[in-house]
């Protein structure tokens, strides 16, 4: 017998490795995106498939699939073969999601584009994809981009209207589309395109929708570009359509007729995944408010429109709550809403108490992922305690794996915060014309590193804690910015707080926060100073303090920390 302790080496007692795998009871789809719309104007035939209340208009998915077909079938006369790059830009709108899948079902990189771009971005992300053609909704009145355009393209104020358009700058284009009636220069009528198909280009697309193989890439989404240029993340049919069925898998949304508010911008992967193709999915309407962002306008068609889930970030929900009180004083009714979706970081347990008072919804659900993983990882379970609703960012999906490793790679215990990295179906290709960009995120084995700090449970359940660059490191130790965030949020003025901190001499770091406060509020850095002594930690105290009106975020609602970190060091350096 051995001296040693069997109890020492037995492998039961060890912690288990933070890695885990999704279920997979149920086997991947081989279907493009053009192939399902079909699918949804044969299942949901009379069904609303979009209510833009803006625009006043409401079409059925087989009115969305005669739709989609007329503009294919229109880009393809025109000279549009699959594997070109069209440009989308525009506010949502009908005429957006039209375009997004006219482009795909005829085998066309749809290219998302922020509509907030000005001409330098703009031109950035034309050129990086060679894009052949570009369609502008001209829905916001903040943005002329005929007016741009002629900044990146001069030479569209000397050729004729309806005709392609020729440039040195940006020799790839060929056409510019916008919606628009008057005769401009350079430039084709969005409705002259929808309707110049022939039998001849109708017949080439029915081929193609047959044809066309699921792994080619549909979409080019871009990345919020908040350090240096934005990157062009390739997703393929298979990764969307899988994602977006496994996404309404988990949620039951085929259970019942569903209307989704979508507060979210199309252009970005939520707008696109988890707002365009679950419906298409599932049969939900998909209610847009207005073009933009207008609190008072989601809030009017939630009761409206009746809608049943609410998608948005946990700034629109903090402006939603507030303009949702005065519409209670006035006599609205919140009696539909079931779900509240929350995309791009965790809504507070603060926050989610308001959302169920005031908005009458039971549940929160969370999503959490990236761009380049098409986009979701994990996901909330409709029978979740209010626990894992608030605290985690729900259970991994079906066939994504996820492991958590520390700075060497290694895969760390369970529980243990580190690196969290992304494997499966849902993985992008990579990168457009960038293969140094794509192999520093992904491994040779697949492995996608997503820069954030995670802690993974045996049960599938993940806590996101931050991401590693925007961890503080004062004096030697780590503090989660998140933490001090939903304590700040506790305090009965503070209707939203952001912590972050800036470089200190001594220290390495010091903690400083940015918060939005109730309207005639007095609170000051002393009060925020007071409120924390004594319940948290001496350490994790904002030493400095910005009274804001707003944060700076990206179009995607995505709070920018960065911002307010060189708003901090410029004020303090005055």
């Amino acid at each position: 017998m051995s001296g040693h302790d069997k109890s020492s080496t037995d492998s039961s007692i060890l912690p288990k490795p933070s890695y885990y795998k999704g279920i997979q009871n149920e086997p991947l789809i081989n279907m493009t995106v053009g192939q399902l719309v079909d699918l949804a104007a044969e299942t949901y035939p009379k069904r609303e498939a979009i209510v833009s209340v803006q625009q006043n208009r409401r079409i059925t998915f087989l009115e969305l699939k005669h739709e989609v077909e007329e503009l294919a079938a229109g880009l393809l006369e025109m000279g549009m073969k699959p594997g070109d790059r069209l440009g989308i830009m525009g506010s949502n709108s009908v005429e957006w999601e039209i375009t997004l899948l006219a482009a795909m079902k005829a085998g066309i990189i749809a290219v998302n584009i922020n509509p907030l771009y000005m001409s330098r971005e703009l031109h950035h992300c034309l050129e990086k994809v060679d894009a052949k053609m570009l369609i502008a909704f001209e829905n916001n009145p903040a943005q002329d981009y005929y007016q741009l355009l002629k900044k990146i393209v001069p030479e569209i104020e000397h050729q004729p209207h309806g005709k392609p358009v020729t440039s040195r700058h940006l020799p790839h284009l060929e056409f510019i589309v916008i919606n628009t009636e008057t005769n401009l220069p350079g430039i084709i009528k969005f409705w002259d395109v929808c309707q110049s198909g022939t039998t001849k280009s109708a017949a080439y697309l029915k081929k193609l929708n047959l044809d066309l193989d699921p792994h080619t890439i549909c979409n080019i989404q871009f990345t919020s570009g908040s350090t240096g240029s934005p990157k062009g993340a390739c997703l393929t049919h298979y990764n969307i359509v899988n994602n977006s069925y496994f996404i309404c898998k988990r949620m039951r949304y085929k259970q019942k007729e569903h209307r989704i508010l979508l507060q979210v911008p199309f252009f970005h992967t939520i707008g696109t995944v988890i707002g365009i193709m679950t419906s298409l999915h599932s049969g939900s309407t998909l209610v847009l408010p207005t073009c933009g962002y207008k609190p008072i306008e989601s809030a009017k068609a939630i009761v409206n429109e009746k809608c049943t889930i609410l998608y948005g970030t946990p700034t629109m929900y903090v402006d939603l709550i507030c303009v949702s009180k005065q519409l209670l004083q006035e006599g609205y009714t919140f009696t539909t809403p079931e779900v509240a979706f929350s995309g791009g970081a965790l809504c507070s347990p603060h926050l989610f108490e308001q959302i169920k008072t005031v908005l009458n919804v039971g549940r929160l659900a969370s999503v959490y992922g990236m761009t380049e993983t098409s986009p979701v990882v994990f996901i909330s379970n409709p029978d979740e305690t209010e626990d894992q609703m608030c605290s985690t960012v729900g259970q991994v999906l079906d066939h994504c794996e996820v492991k958590v490793v520390d700075r060497n790679g290694d895969i760390v215990p369970m529980g243990t915060p580190g690196e969290v990295l992304f494997k499966g179906y849902n993985i992008m290709p990579g990168y457009w014309k960038d293969v140094e960009m794509t192999r520093k995120i992904i491994d040779d084995d697949g492995w996608l590193r997503s820069g954030d700090v995670f802690v993974l449970s045996e049960d599938g359940y993940g806590v996101i804690t931050g991401r590693i660059k925007d961890i503080i490191i004062r004096g030697g130790e780590n503090i989660e910015p998140q933490t001090v965030e939903y304590f700040l949020e506790t305090h009965p003025e503070i209707v939203q707080a952001q912590v972050f901190g800036i470089p200190d001499e001594r220290l390495g770091e010091v903690v400083c926060a940015a918060v939005k406060t109730v309207k005639n509020s007095k609170l000051d850095e002393e009060g925020v100073k007071n409120f924390c002594h004594g319940h948290i930690t001496r350490f994790k105290v904002p030493i400095h303090l910005m009274i804001v009106d707003d944060f700076p975020k990206t179009a995607s609602g995505k709070i920018q920390k960065f911002k307010l970190r060189e708003i901090m060091i410029n004020h303090l350096n005055e």
